[in-house]
């Protein structure tokens, strides 16, 4: 009984998931179908993070590093060489692996706000080191991209493709998130993250299991990266590597549901759509968007801690429950 009611919450998941894509098609202009884009982009991303922290809980709040990585590597390769970003992005994403290797080699050993500040001062070094490296990155000028429309520059006239190229990512990630749930190394993950000492002495490779889906992790956020700066256009170290996009990883994944396949997409649907719309309405009014997100979160927070998505299985559940209960009497 309960597998089958697991199944069908999964099943409605995976259909607006898939659905949600007629959204920019039916929206007004171009203003609303950006904030489609953003969301879809945001979902994937934040599922991407939620790949490691999530499942093993441990914050890393230098994520962001990943994604800049995706982003100034394709931008780099097609600026200079005239290579694809498409090929950019696979090349992006095997630094990041690289990357990620390296670093979680040094940082994955450490437990608790360590770690959380190892991975702060990652994201922050490399952050400086793109600032300064001006001959090759422009430092805090950063690099436009030339608005070359064609599908091998990964550049459209339109918002739709945009859509499209995101909600792709965001169900790549999610598929790959559902399979990891139901794995041997998700297992060992959310075993490591209630008590690592307990799963090790049952026989989980600790820095295996963390370094695997370490690497999943930043090579999915790179991906993320490439997809991003192709959208604006322009990338700075800052807005790709800043401590606040970490920080926005984390928020929606909390607020969606943190160790959850699906809860980054349900929290991306619901704060992403409403940050942008604060932020293009009450624009006039300085910081009160921000005031007005932040009370929302904290509202999550303090009546949902375990995010919006368990409610909403919780309050689907017990529907289908009611549902079924006349078949048994038949």
């Amino acid at each position: 009984m309960i597998k089958k009611l697991i199944v069908k919450q999964n099943s409605v998941l995976w259909i607006i998931a898939v659905g949600i894509i007629i959204v920019p098609f039916i929206l007004p202009n171009r203003y609303f179908q950006d904030i489609a884009v953003m969301t879809f982009l945001w979902a994937g991303l934040a599922t991407s993070w939620n790949l490691y922290s999530g499942y093993c809980n441990r914050l890393s709040i230098g994520h962001a590093a990943f994604m800049g990585i995706g982003a100034y590597t394709s931008t780099l390769l097609y600026l200079n060489f005239g290579i694809s970003p498409w090929i950019g992005m696979l090349a992006g994403g095997a630094l990041s692996a690289l990357t990620a290797l390296l670093i979680g080699g040094i940082t994955l050993r450490l437990k608790g706000t360590f770690f959380v500040l190892s991975t702060i001062a990652f994201g922050e070094i490399l952050k400086v080191m793109t600032i300064t490296s001006t001959e090759v990155t422009s430092g805090a000028l950063g690099l436009m991209i030339p608005f070359q429309p064609g599908f091998a520059n990964m550049i459209w006239t339109g918002k739709i493709p945009y859509a499209i190229l995101a909600w792709i990512y965001m169900l790549v990630a999610l598929f790959i998130s559902v399979k990891l749930e139901k794995s041997k190394l998700g297992y060992s993950l959310i075993a490591l993250g209630e008590n690592q000492e307990a799963a090790e002495n049952l026989g989980v490779n600790s820095t295996k299991t963390m370094m695997t889906a370490f690497i999943l992790s930043a090579v999915l956020t790179s991906f993320g990266g490439t997809i991003f700066s192709q959208y604006i256009m322009f990338i700075e170290p800052t807005s790709v590597m800043g401590l606040s996009t970490s920080i926005n990883f984390i928020l929606l994944a909390i607020a969606g549901g943190l160790g959850t396949a699906f809860g980054p997409m349900v929290g991306s649907f619901i704060l992403t759509p409403v940050s942008n719309l604060l932020r293009g309405y009450l624009a006039g009014i300085s910081g009160l968007h921000g005031f007005i997100l932040g009370m929302i979160l904290i509202i999550i927070l303090l009546y949902r801690p375990d995010g919006i998505l368990p409610q909403l299985k919780l309050l689907s559940k017990r529907i289908l429950q009611k549902l079924d209960k006349p078949k048994k009497g038949e």
